[in-house]
Formats: C-alpha cells, structure tokens, sequence
C-alpha cells in the first residue's frame, strides 16, 4: 500500500511532497473516490464549505495542477497514479492495491465471509487486520473533511468493522480482548447500542457484571439526555439477561 487515508494523509515515496492545503484536500477526496469521477463543483464544495473565495475555481485548477507535478515525479508504469480531467470533473486512477481503504474492505468482506461460514476465529483474524490498518480517524490531519460524509461514513464502516470482529471473537472465547478493546469506544460512542451489547456480554462472560450493567445504564442515559430514546429490545434484553445470571444470545447485524 503506497496511498493511506485511514489515519493521516500519507502519500507514496516516489511521489513528490504534496504541502499544500488545497492540493491535499483534492489529492484526499479523489483517494476516497479512487478511479471515480468528481464533479468540480463537488470539489469546490468540500474545499470551502462556507464562503467560497471569488477566486476558489481558480485556486482548485492551481491545485490540480500542482497534484499532477508531484503524481508525474514517480517512475511512469500502467500502475502509476494518474490524475485526469473527465467533465464534469476530475479522476484520480490508482492502482486498488495501492490504497489502504481498498485493502480495508477486502479484509472485511472476507472476514464476515468467514463469519457467516461459522469460522469464528479465522473470522477474527481478518476482522481485526482490517481494524489494525486505522491509524487514526480518517484524514486526521485535514480539519477540512471532518464534515465530508465520506469521512463520516468511514467511521461507521470502522465501527460495524469491531462490532462484527467482537461477535467473532466472543464466538472464539476472546471476552477479555473484547471488552478491552471495546470499552473506549463504547464510551466515545454510547448512542451505538449494538457495540455496547457487545460490550456487556464481554463484560459479563469475563465476571465483570457490575460493570457489564454500568456500561449498558449510560448508553440508557446517552439516549435518553441526547435523543430523548429508550433503548431498544436487545440492550434490554442483555441487561435483564445479566440480573437473572444469564448471557443472552450475540447481537444480529
């Protein structure tokens, strides 16, 4: 993998430095659409989503230009990055095995794969090398994406990425890792009631209940101060399950 985007902003070796803050920001929207078009006005949009400069069209044709140079520094091969121009945008073409994003998915499509053909720990395995390759939240270092729904979306892959390697590796006997790596981010996340199913029942199943039913009561108080919600069927019937010294069955998807 040469591109990463899963953390901050990395770009290859051979590639020459990419400094500025408008370059950066189209090199990082055309990586989350590797070989698809963007629409110009897409680009503009996600560069200045407030007041746009007079000169903003400009500015993004320089940048374009600049991104070029630096992609046109590496060895010319049928893999190398290229950045063409396709009304009503622009096209980054990338090899898919150079990017981190793509290798990502593979690795959990495979892993759910696996899931569904009751092969738990070879399941956790791929599932959790895919989780591994996050370096940080995505494009950490652009403040600029943190309101791209690309962004957004890419978090909730990462998330329903852990929840199905905990289903795996709960299936595998790994309850200790799970509520390990699971009680941050249940605490970052205490409105995501699936993950913090998955949580109590790995609480619960390494003798931890008092904590099993602290983390399912502020998920309850999540809901309610920020949505004004009760708490579905399943972190209810996973809290009930636990008073009566039974461990419910895993969450669906």
């Amino acid at each position: 993998m040469r591109f990463r985007v899963l953390g901050a902003l990395e770009i290859p070796l051979g590639v020459r430095p990419v400094r500025g803050g408008n370059q950066r920001g189209v090199l990082a929207l055309l990586l989350l659409r590797h070989n698809s078009v963007v629409a110009t006005g897409e680009l503009l949009g996600a560069l200045w989503p407030g007041n746009r400069p007079r000169t903003a069209r400009k500015m993004l044709q320089n940048a374009v230009c600049g991104l070029r140079g630096a992609l046109a520094a590496e060895a010319a091969t049928p893999d190398s990055p290229l950045l063409l121009t396709h009304p009503p945008g622009y096209l980054l073409r990338v090899a898919e095995d150079d990017l981190d994003l793509v290798r990502f998915r593979r690795l959990v499509q495979r892993g759910r794969a696996e899931l569904a053909a009751g092969e738990a720990l070879t399941a956790a395995g791929s599932l959790w090398a895919a989780a591994a390759l996050w370096r940080g939240p995505a494009l950490a270092d652009l403040p600029m994406s943190r309101d791209w729904p690309e962004v957004a979306g890419l978090r909730q892959e990462f998330l329903s990425t852990m929840e199905d390697w905990a289903v795996a590796e709960l299936c595998a006997g790994g309850h200790r890792l799970v509520a390990d790596e699971l009680e941050p981010l249940v605490r970052a996340e205490p409105l995501r009631e699936r993950l913090c199913v998955l949580l109590m029942q790995a609480l619960y199943a390494a003798g931890r209940q008092a904590d099993a039913l602290a983390a399912g009561r502020r998920s309850r108080i999540a809901l309610a101060d920020r949505l004004g919600l009760r708490p579905g069927p399943e972190l209810r019937d996973t809290e009930l399950a636990i008073l009566r010294h039974e461990l419910p069955p895993l969450p669906g998807r």
